[in-house]
């Protein structure tokens, strides 16, 4: 069996003892690199579509993501091509983030995270995880899920409207990017929705970077006028707007999610599909842990922000991203930050010892829990 794989992705072995893996450069794959290709494995950096695939052999894509904008699903139905892709991969990791986001900006604002208001647009595997973190923690908050809402599922934390959410103190955006419909959330935070944000306020976004109207959002930040603002995506990745850059407060390249477990799972998640669609039993493997302890007392928030510190730093990807994208290509150099970030991990690789305060027991005894 042949098998094309996006450079980047790791855990390969499994694909491996069954084919042949030819690695490629996911960004500039061509459909003659498909031409003896029975499976192909992707992340959000290929378009997916009838342009790449149709006439050649492939009968089987995953993408290691979440999200699967990047994917003409109907293109792949008409053409008989199955899919699969890798929800909630890198959800912790994500959530990880997001807490240590959500900290810095409340002591950067001279906030107490447990007595804010967080609005989460979006109550997926990642929203869903995020919400439930800050429930443990004692925060308020709100959520937005327009479609879980009409679904009548349960939710992890009462649901309102947008702009009550916009009403927050702090916005935290988990929803998937789609171009068209009722639920559309492309440029979803659009200018009169930005304009509704305020200096007092934060606004992170992890999800896709077109949820957000970059331009808009750059002109309010110039103006003085808008929220504390973290970014890890970007509108026309991998070559993010200069002047939005030079005005949030921190940004990463697009890699909330790009922990070694988060990665270890897509990939495991898209053997284990490819099993069940040629037949055969999925394996259902489970990441490798190291038993080592993490010896990190958490008596208040400043504790809780160095422990989520000890395993990943936002301050650093901020720096590198800045650095990298001052040369000479910009583009390149975002791509080359993905593609040779250093070793990631999460919580959950270690266990934890160290005295933890009342207030802090339900969530750090999640940040450590395998669900």
């Amino acid at each position: 069996m042949q098998i094309v794989a996006d450079e980047n992705m790791p855990a390969l072995e499994s694909f491996e003892r069954r084919g042949t893996v030819t690695r490629v450069n996911g960004r500039t794959l061509t459909r003659e690199a498909l031409a003896d290709a029975e499976v192909l494995l992707v992340r959000s950096v290929t378009r997916v579509d009838r342009a790449l695939l149709e006439g050649t052999p492939v009968r089987f894509v995953g993408s290691a993501t979440i999200g699967t904008d990047h994917v003409d699903r109907a293109a792949l139905d008409a053409l008989g091509i199955a899919f699969a892709h890798a929800p909630g991969c890198n959800a912790r990791a994500v959530a990880e983030y997001v807490l240590q986001a959500l900290l810095l900006a409340c002591q950067r604002q001279g906030r107490v995270l447990h007595e804010s208001r967080v609005g989460v647009v979006g109550l997926g595997n990642v929203g869903g995880r995020v919400a439930t973190w800050l429930n443990a923690l004692g925060a308020t908050v709100i959520g937005c899920d327009p479609p879980l809402a009409r679904g009548g599922a349960r939710a992890p934390v009462p649901l309102t409207g947008l702009d009550a959410v916009l009403d927050a103190d702090l916005i935290t955006l988990h929803v998937p990017l789609t171009l068209d419909g009722e639920d559309a959330t492309r440029h979803l935070l659009n200018a009169e929705r930005l304009a509704l944000l305020g200096p007092e306020q934060t606004l992170i976004s992890t999800c896709r970077g077109a949820v957000v109207d970059n331009r808009a959002l750059a002109r309010q930040l110039a103006a003085g006028q808008g929220p504390l603002t973290l970014l890890d995506v970007w509108e026309n990745e991998p070559r993010p707007d200069p002047a939005l850059l030079e005005r949030v407060w921190l940004g990463s390249p697009h890699v909330a999610g790009y922990s070694v477990e988060g990665k270890w799972r897509g990939t495991a998640m898209l053997y284990d599909a490819w099993c069940r669609w040629a037949g055969e039993a999925a394996p259902g493997a489970t990441p490798p842990v190291s038993g080592e302890t993490l010896d990190a007392p958490v008596h208040d928030e400043a504790d809780l922000l160095a422990l989520l510190r000890r395993a990943y730093r936002l301050h650093e990807d901020d720096r590198r991203l800045r650095e990298a994208l001052a040369g000479d290509d910009p583009g390149a150099a975002f791509d080359a930050l993905r593609k040779h970030y250093p070793p990631r991990h999460e919580l959950l690789y270690w266990r934890h010892q160290g005295e933890v305060a009342a207030p802090f027991k339900p969530l750090v005894s999640r940040l450590f829990a395998p669900a």
